[in-house]
């Protein structure tokens, strides 16, 4: 059967992105050779791929778990069930994250990337530094998660992307290992997190792609979604509380109707600290970036 053949049986069932990107993954090339060759005939067994792809889709398994990977700021990543799918918002935390280290002037530093997932936010980071001797130098980089398949995930990204001997992987509840472990050193460091942060009536509300396939816990929390950043700012307050207090910055992508609810929890657990929030490319509060010293 040839692509345009596919396309007209499949077009009422599937997006038509969907259905481009799906029938390129079954016949090795890029959708936009799908797009460029219509007369272009499937073997049997490309078909057989595609059919396959096709049937996944329409359960509503999202197209990353359906090809195993996700692009995510110029950089292809490994995805799968322990995972939550990369989004394309998320990128900004990645260049704000760089904006503070390339323009931070202490002698050293260090980036902890908390629920780290695939990996993406870190490897990102790491590969955006990269090239640069002095930051290379100076920035120690950390990627956590609780789960450990999600960590062998991350892992994996990072060599694929030739970054692994740049990150150092830690199992741990959010900060847990840095406030029991004293072999860390994290001087002057940024936090970064995207974590869980949907309420129990956003989570309700998701697409079946979101709440039957991906992970519940990568993306509910509770109290009103913001039970997992409440955790993380105590933790801060403790790391900072000790004589050598290192946490001096936090980055943390939120829901938009959470700016006002977390400025409250963020002026009770850390009063004094600079606050400001910035939207995304949709005119939604996105990030909140906390200065604490």
């Amino acid at each position: 059967m040839i692509i345009q053949s596919v396309i007209k049986k499949y077009q009422q069932e599937l997006e038509s992105l969907d259905l481009e990107l799906l029938l390129a993954a079954a016949i090795a090339r890029s959708r936009e050779f799908v797009l460029a060759h219509p007369e272009y005939e499937l073997s049997r067994k490309d078909y057989g791929k595609f059919a396959r792809f096709a049937a996944r889709r329409m359960e509503h398994k999202p197209i990353a778990y359906i090809l195993g990977h996700k692009e995510f700021y110029g950089s292809d990543f490994k995805v799968n069930r322990h995972t939550l799918i990369p989004r394309p918002e998320t990128e900004m935390m990645v260049e704000m994250a760089l904006e503070r280290i390339k323009g931070d002037k202490h002698e050293s530093m260090s980036v902890i990337d908390v629920g780290t997932g695939s990996g993406n936010i870190a490897i990102s980071i790491a590969r955006g530094i990269k090239d640069s001797e002095l930051l290379k130098e100076k920035t120690s980089l950390f990627a956590v998660d609780i789960s450990e398949e999600a960590l062998r995930v991350a892992k994996h990204n990072a060599k694929k992307n030739d970054v692994d001997k740049k990150i150092k992987f830690i199992k741990s509840d959010l900060l847990n290992e840095f406030i029991q472990n004293s072999k860390f050193k994290i001087p002057n460091s940024i936090i970064v997190a995207n974590l869980p942060y949907l309420s129990k009536e956003i989570y309700s509300a998701t697409m079946p792609d979101v709440k039957i396939f991906e992970p519940k816990s990568a993306l509910y929390s509770a109290r009103s979604g913001l039970s997992h950043y409440e955790r993380l700012l105590e933790q801060i307050r403790k790391i900072n509380g000790r004589k050598n207090g290192s946490i001096s910055c936090a980055i943390l992508e939120i829901s938009p109707e959470q700016k006002q609810k977390l400025l409250e929890i963020i002026k009770e657990i850390l009063p004094g600290v600079k606050t400001g929030f910035r939207k995304d490319l949709s005119g939604r509060w996105r990030m909140c970036v906390i200065d604490i010293i």
